[in-house]
């Protein structure tokens, strides 16, 4: 007799997926807030619900009291808000490190996969509102509009198919990104270290600088910083260069959105140019777009700024590097904007910093769960909010199977 599935086989690999990281654990590095006469409902069971709601895309805290009533026993959105704000992120920073390090472990991000470990480091708005959060909101428009922009920097692995995010910075008010890449780099060294994860720091022109190039060197990385006008001197030299290149180094050709792409990349061997001791080489790539309809063509021309030594890489490999870089972009910044709306605050921005980062232990968690565990060819092509639906069933049904086994629950502490 044929035995009778009870579970579609993806719902069982997204569970068996959640227990092997059992997201549960974070919170129990975060210290309940409450006053001890204040605590009817279980911290723990509190925070299972915020993180299940934040698995399942929830964008609001009224859909994660919907949700709770699924999960177990409704809990008010105000009940959620309330200690949702006086949570400190803190602990949170840690547990993502813990992650990391655990994906690592288990070989998740293969050194093999690419030459070297690239790190994209950018900025990014967490939010825009009307409302100040803390001291890193900065007013729009010099105030007058009545807005305030809350930034922060984030780093994300992109020499793997597996990008994990290893870290935020938030931007205090009145500062930029050059001024804090410093020491969320030094952070971020901190953590990492000893991993060997931090080998290449990539990260776009706002935050280039000498200084910023100086302090990665210093501590035993290598850079790949794009180069525009703010660097005056670096860029005249390189596009005075340019106007001798005679052949490219590589050329390449693809198709993009029925578009023709065609990119040249020359390579200019520039050691210690201009007081930059560490400099080894500039990197030129054009790009030509050739629209199928009109037949126009678009020249963009970008240059590249690396210490790393040539050997290090083929030409083919640095088209793929530099290419890497936006992975921050348009894999880790936009589904953050798309998928959990980042750019809208959900839940509360009074709690900004620590919904932000319960978002990154999110993303990496259904990063590895797509990259890892659903490989096979009916589920390689399932949208970011498809897992999310997934993540939600498993989550419901995980915990309904504890309760069946415990046949109490932690729902009240009295």
């Amino acid at each position: 007799m044929r035995r009778k599935r009870t579970l579609p086989n993806t719902l069982s690999v997204v569970k068996k997926h959640l227990k092997r990281l059992d997201p549960s654990r974070w919170f129990k590095q975060v210290r309940d807030p409450r006053k001890p006469t204040n605590r009817y409902w279980n911290f723990g069971y509190l925070m299972e619900v915020l993180f299940t709601g934040m698995l399942s895309g929830c964008p609001t805290l009224r859909a994660v009291e919907t949700l709770s009533e699924v999960y177990e026993a409704r809990v008010p959105d105000t009940t959620l808000h309330d200690v949702w704000v006086a949570l400190d992120g803190k602990p949170l920073r840690a547990v993502l490190v813990g992650e990391v390090k655990q994906a690592l472990r288990a070989h998740e991000l293969p050194k093999e996969a690419f030459p070297v470990r690239i790190t994209a480091i950018d900025g990014k708005s967490l939010s825009v509102s009307r409302q100040k959060v803390g001291h890193w909101s900065d007013p729009i428009g010099g105030g007058g509009e009545g807005r305030y922009r809350h930034m922060a920097l984030g780093a994300l692995h992109v020499s793997n198919d597996t990008r994990l995010f290893l870290g935020q910075h938030a931007i205090p008010s009145k500062s930029a990104e050059t001024t804090e890449f410093r020491p969320f780099l030094a952070q971020l060294i901190a953590d990492y270290a000893k991993t060997g994860l931090l080998e290449v720091i990539s990260i776009d022109a706002g935050m280039v600088s000498q200084e910023n190039a100086e302090y990665v060197v210093e501590r035993g990385l290598d850079y790949i910083m794009a180069l525009k006008g703010p660097q005056q001197v670096l860029f005249e030299q390189a596009q005075r260069w340019a106007q001798r290149e005679s052949l490219p180094d590589k050329i390449t050709s693809e198709s993009h959105s029925g578009n023709r792409v065609i990119r040249e990349l020359y390579r200019l061997p520039l050691e210690g140019a201009y007081t930059w001791g560490h400099l080894r080489e500039i990197w030129h790539v054009k790009q030509t777009t050739i629209d199928r309809k009109t037949g126009e063509e678009t020249l963009e021309e970008r240059f590249f700024l690396t210490s790393l030594a040539p050997q290090r890489l083929s030409e083919a490999e640095v088209l793929q590097a530099v290419r890497m870089h936006w992975r921050i972009e348009n894999n880790g910044f936009w589904t953050m904007d798309w998928v959990w709306e980042e750019d809208n605050a959900p839940w509360t921005r009074r709690a900004l910093l620590f919904v932000s980062l319960l978002r990154l232990l999110t993303y990496n968690a259904v990063s590895r769960l797509l990259t890892r565990r659903l490989r096979q060819a009916k589920t390689r092509t399932l949208s970011w909010k498809a897992v999310l639906t997934l993540l939600e069933h498993a989550c419901c049904q995980l915990r309904q199977h504890w309760l069946a086994e415990h046949k109490s629950t932690p729902v009240c502490s009295v």
